[in-house]
């Protein structure tokens, strides 16, 4: 990776998503086969503690209403204490699939229904 001109090496970005989440800062999502009932490795998502450190960084002009939402439910299904993930079957994302004492619930969350490749799944 570069940016302005320097190089990144992807274990100093490892070290500092760890950093953010030790400081919970950041919270991981970790992905989570539906159909093999098993927990993935790789393309985990991370979701920020505080909407407005996105806006300090990135500024209003890269808003996106639909992730500001899914980073609100992802933090509200912690609270009610939930152990959250990631869902996947086949090729398609299941946005969370939360665990508690009672089961497993899918969760899946849109701005709007409108898009017609919203709800043609």
């Amino acid at each position: 990776m570069t940016r302005n001109g320097r190089k990144v090496d992807s274990r100093t970005i490892e070290k500092y998503l760890e950093a953010f989440m030790e400081s919970y800062i950041v919270y991981k999502a970790k992905r989570y086969n539906i159909k093999g009932k098993q927990y993935l490795k790789t393309l985990e998502k991370y979701y920020v503690v505080d909407i407005g450190l996105r806006y300090m960084l990135l500024g209003s002009r890269k808003m996106d209403a639909g992730h500001i939402l899914e980073n609100i439910v992802y933090l509200e299904l912690l609270r009610r204490g939930y152990d959250v993930y990631v869902g996947k079957i086949d090729t398609f994302e299941v946005d969370f699939v939360a665990q508690n004492q009672k089961g497993n619930h899918y969760f899946q969350v849109a701005l709007s229904v409108r898009d017609e490749k919203t709800h043609s799944y």
